[in-house]
């Protein structure tokens, strides 16, 4: 397989500020000359699903050929579900990590245009990637209960982070190695 290649979809209100750890970990792999597409996707202040998305299969396409890893961060979790329920198979990536997912109670207001209705997260799961890794800390306001419990059907790996918050910089998540690390080696686990 040749070099990898990075797709990173950010969340709700992300406007790409260079203190995410999204914003680091996209530089990070620049220098190491890994080709890596970080959009900046349309209103993130007022989100649509489908624009969204239409931004996802066009920087998919445009991927190229070798390992295909796509890093999402909360509500661009939940546009990878959304993208990966009706993607065509030849879109499909390698591997996929999911932070910090919100619940979908949590989709209302301005992100319920979200809202997963017929999207069965285990099958665009599957459909979407050879494997994903769920990474959240133990609390997270954007989801109740433990992230084993939002992920109980959907066959994919977890790891709880120690803590509160939703891994972004408003609880000390600017650079985060770990997701250097992922990337580069899918075995990584954070600490």
């Amino acid at each position: 397989m040749t070099a990898a290649r990075v797709l990173i979809l950010h969340g709700f209100e992300h406007h790409r500020s260079s203190d995410h750890w999204l914003w680091w970990l996209a530089e990070q792999l620049r220098r190491q000359r890994i080709p890596t597409a970080y959009p900046q996707l349309p209103s993130p202040d007022h989100p649509k699903a489908d624009q969204w998305r239409q931004v996802v299969l066009a920087e998919l396409a445009m991927l190229g050929e070798g390992e295909r890893i796509v890093v999402t961060h909360s509500l661009g979790g939940i546009l990878w579900l959304h993208t990966a329920a009706s993607m065509d198979p030849l879109l499909r990536v390698d591997r996929v990590l999911l932070t910090a997912p919100p619940h979908p109670s949590r989709l209302v207001d301005r992100m319920a245009d979200f809202a997963l209705g017929d999207v069965d997260p285990a099958a665009a799961l599957a459909a979407g990637a050879a494997s994903t890794l769920v990474v959240a800390r133990k609390l997270d306001p954007y989801r109740p209960g433990s992230i084993a419990a939002l992920t109980r059907d959907w066959s994919v790996e977890t790891v709880e982070v120690d803590g509160t918050g939703h891994l972004n910089p408003d609880d000390g998540h600017g650079p985060w190695p770990f997701a250097l690390e992922w990337v580069l080696d899918s075995r990584a686990r954070p600490q």
